[in-house]
């Protein structure tokens, strides 16, 4: 069996510090995120904890999934003046769901603190979603859409 060399150690710490600095590892978590957060005054404003939160556990119960967050270090600079905030109106489409699902962004004391999304249906899979296509669908939106095959 092979002994770890120096640099492998040595390489695998890095990793370590750098995974530590990953804000959102999930693209798809990422890209609902990106579209909650664009547009929309409130939305905007609150864009910047992008950078300062992590997921920190993920629930699914059947009909869909909430994510927490964990917040890193600088992340109050940037609270919100709506202490509880919630934004909503990302549709979520994909040939791994029946009908569709929505996808809303909750605040507690101006930080981002969990997603929710839920599906029409009462029916998600148990796992991240890998095809996909997210659509803004608010009053005033800028109608952005993301697609992921």
């Amino acid at each position: 069996m092979l002994r770890p060399t120096a640099l492998h150690v040595s390489c695998t710490r890095r990793w370590a510090k750098f995974k530590e600095r990953i804000v959102i590892q999930s693209k798809y978590i990422r890209d609902i995120l990106t579209l909650l957060l664009d547009g929309d005054p409130e939305g905007l404003a609150a864009k910047k904890q992008l950078d300062y939160i992590r997921e920190n556990k993920s629930n699914y119960t059947g009909a869909g999934v909430f994510v927490s967050f964990e917040h890193l270090q600088g992340i109050v600079s940037y609270k919100t003046e709506n202490k509880e905030l919630i934004l909503d109106g990302v549709i979520i489409n994909s040939p791994e769901l029946n009908i569709g699902a929505i996808a809303t962004l909750f605040f507690k004391d101006g930080l981002a603190d969990y997603l929710e999304i839920w599906s029409y249906d009462g029916e998600y899979p148990e796992k991240e979603l890998r095809n996909y296509e997210l659509k803004q669908e608010w009053n005033e939106s800028p109608n952005r859409k993301t697609i992921n095959n």
